[in-house]
């Protein structure tokens, strides 16, 4: 149906909307204006700015690295956020070529705009307007400008859990925006920032569609839709049970929390999924939830646990209410 098809194509609009802002926020460096002299006057590529910029990605990756696969409460908003965006932008079929030339168009152009407003304009206006000369005062107010600018201020308000998420999606931007400014002091080069930026900005984009999103929900989707193992004594127990269709959709539910595509959830990986489905469980109550699944404590459920943990109750949220509090 069209309705299906759109939802599975490239958002087209919302990504010419990313880029309008873009050029819109960079005008006077498209028309010629203040924008880009400060780009002629202070972006100098060469060899030199490549290295250092590759290199300034080294610790921001590391960083994103560790809030991608961490469980903390604190972060699993922010990675939902940033797996549905990515969803709304280019759809749950994996485009290696087409995406990567649009997520190189976005972050080339994000890198070039920010970057020249945020430091090499907003730096040093705030450095004298602010500082009196004193570039840290310059830096402070530029990376908190950058950082605001880059969350929903509205957003603080809307639940505790968005509370939380906003928050901690502006530390994280305060970090970025630290992270491109002692690049541009560090080099007294704006092509510095400015190549580091786009390259984050690409890895997030690109990696997220190609292998969070794409990937796993093709993945699942292929698990999902393998025949009935005819030996799978469980299998038959719970299709007779709950029929074909529950089946289908607990394969697709086990294999979207299969992070690592192993075949069997560890403690972890149930954990940060049931987050995506608003269960926020400690790290004793995953554990708890864990060692009843995991009947033959061989340290992770595999998919015949799975469904004996989740048949009784129907889904695996009222398994787990089960575990912790004795009831469905």
């Amino acid at each position: 149906s069209s309705s299906s098809s759109s939802s599975s194509s490239i958002n087209l609009s919302l990504i010419v909307q990313n880029l309008a802002n873009q050029v819109l926020i960079g005008l006077t460096i498209w028309t010629g204006g203040s924008g880009y002299d400060t780009l002629v006057e202070h972006a100098h590529l060469d060899a030199n700015a490549v290295l250092l910029g590759v290199a300034g990605t080294v610790p921001m990756l590391a960083l994103s690295r560790a809030i991608e696969t961490s469980e903390s409460p604190f972060v699993s908003g922010l990675n939902l956020s940033t797996n549905m965006a990515v969803l709304n932008l280019f759809g749950p079929k994996a485009r290696p070529v087409l995406v990567a030339g649009v997520t190189a168009v976005l972050a080339s152009v994000t890198g070039v705009v920010e970057e020249t407003v945020f430091r090499g304009q907003s730096l040093p206006a705030f450095t004298n307007q602010l500082g009196d000369g004193d570039i840290l005062t310059g830096a402070l107010f530029s990376t908190l400008l950058f950082a605001v600018l880059h969350t929903n201020p509205l957003g603080f308000f809307k639940s505790p859990e968005a509370f939380v998420d906003n928050s901690t999606l502006l530390v994280l931007q305060i970090i970025n925006g630290a992270t491109f400014c002692f690049l541009y002091i560090a080099t007294n080069n704006l092509a510095v920032p400015i190549i580091t930026h786009a390259l984050y900005d690409f890895y997030t984009f690109y990696k997220t569609h190609l292998v969070d999103v794409a990937g796993q929900m093709e993945y699942a989707k292929r698990e999902a839709l393998m025949p009935r193992c005819s030996s799978s004594r469980i299998e038959k127990k719970w299709t007779d049970k709950r029929g074909e269709e529950w089946l289908a959709e607990a394969k697709q539910s086990f294999y979207l929390m299969d992070t690592d595509m192993d075949g069997t959830l560890s403690r972890k990986e149930l954990r940060i999924a049931m987050y995506s489905y608003g269960v926020y469980l400690s790290e004793a109550q995953s554990e708890e939830v864990k060692r009843a699944a995991d009947t033959d404590s061989s340290g992770s459920i595999d998919f015949d646990e799975y469904l004996e943990y989740i048949g009784p109750g129907g889904s695996r949220y009222k398994a787990v209410r089960y575990t912790l509090f004795g009831q469905y």
